[in-house]
């Protein structure tokens, strides 16, 4: 489960080199960050590829066609949006090709779309710089991608950071907490349990035994719950924690709804983008129902514009819900936006 207050993160630039891949083991021996991304995978890589969309320090401003149309400003967003991300998946082919005939992967890959760079990490590159270089500019003028500043390097391993647990302790921790998961589940299943949430489980060396399981607030069996979750926790170890939570159903089905339309994040990135709106960034939760949404703001409270420009923040957020064909599942729920000033206080609508 979430924490009542989720604050999405827009993450400019990812890695996924050894340093992050031990991370990855390390998870174990901490509460995990869930994060949400775009994936694509490419045969030829080791490693995840780098896109860095940069629209900041730009306003996203609909074209004329959009104007006259009337078209809401967040649905133009994302409809541009997804445009810029096909556009990186075929500039991301075009590289992987040339990298691939050349006979090398790419351990690390950086893309800046607004300044039309690109900065390639080869695996196995020694002396042909100009070669590799000279083919990737020349499929990608191919391709349509024009005046590209390509840079190609050679990748550097990073060193590996170093634990107090090996790595096969590390492994065997996250099997465990699979196997546990597993179990505890299929149990609470087949004793008429409603899960709100997945169970989670985490066994390390820090928590010892960590297991979270949310059902309804209606659900009276808590004790027999708890019983259930020690029980199967035995084969693991005598050092255990629970974590047992109850929320509104309502509140739950309405989180599932919104998810799968992923309405939160187009508003927030886009309401970002729009420079006159002055947005610099958004929380939501959904517990206790209905929705709340905060839209923060670097407007001071005293501005003059300030009701006026919360106003189109408001409208704009409810013609997106009332009009974009992905949110017509949602469209009769409940929700309350809240537009806060740079000092965190409500910026009331006339």
């Amino acid at each position: 489960m979430k924490n009542k207050w989720t604050y999405p993160e827009r993450v400019d630039h990812m890695r996924f080199t050894k340093k992050n891949q031990q991370n990855v083991l390390n998870e174990i021996d901490s509460p995990p960050q869930k994060k949400k991304s775009r994936k694509r995978f490419y045969g030829g890589l080791t490693a995840a590829v780098i896109v860095i969309l940069l629209l900041g320090g730009t306003a996203f401003i609909p074209n004329i066609e959009s104007v006259v149309a009337k078209i809401p400003y967040i649905s133009q967003f994302i409809k541009e949006e997804e445009q810029r991300m096909d556009q990186m998946e075929s500039i991301l082919d075009v590289i992987n090709l040339v990298v691939e005939e050349n006979g090398m992967k790419i351990g690390d890959l950086q893309v800046q779309v607004e300044e039309k760079e690109a900065k390639v990490h080869l695996i196995g590159l020694s002396g042909k710089n100009k070669s590799v270089t000279d083919q990737i500019n020349s499929q990608l003028e191919k391709a349509g991608f024009t005046s590209y500043d390509v840079k190609v390097v050679p990748y550097e391993e990073e060193e590996e950071i170093q634990t107090e647990r090996s790595k096969e302790e590390i492994e065997q921790d996250m099997q465990n907490s699979k196997a546990l998961k597993t179990s505890l589940t299929e149990r609470l299943k087949a004793q008429g349990y409603e899960l709100m949430f997945p169970v989670s489980v985490r066994i390390n060396n820090k928590e010892g035994i960590y297991m979270n399981v949310i059902v309804p607030e209606s659900e009276k069996r808590l004790k027999q719950l708890k019983k259930i979750m020690k029980e199967e926790a035995k084969a693991y170890g005598d050092e255990y924690k629970l974590d047992v939570r109850q929320v509104q159903k309502i509140a739950r089905e309405q989180e599932k709804r919104w998810q799968e339309t992923g309405a939160i994040g187009h508003i927030g990135r886009a309401l970002m983008e729009a420079k006159d709106l002055h947005v610099t960034g958004y929380a939501y939760s959904f517990h206790p129902y209905p929705l709340q949404l905060k839209i923060k703001t670097s407007l001071e409270s005293d501005n003059p514009k300030a009701s006026q420009i919360a106003k189109k923040i408001h409208s704009e957020i409810d013609l997106f819900i009332q009009s974009n064909e992905e949110t017509q599942t949602i469209r009769d729920d409940r929700y309350n936006v809240i537009v806060l000033s740079k000092d965190k206080e409500e910026i009331k609508v006339e």
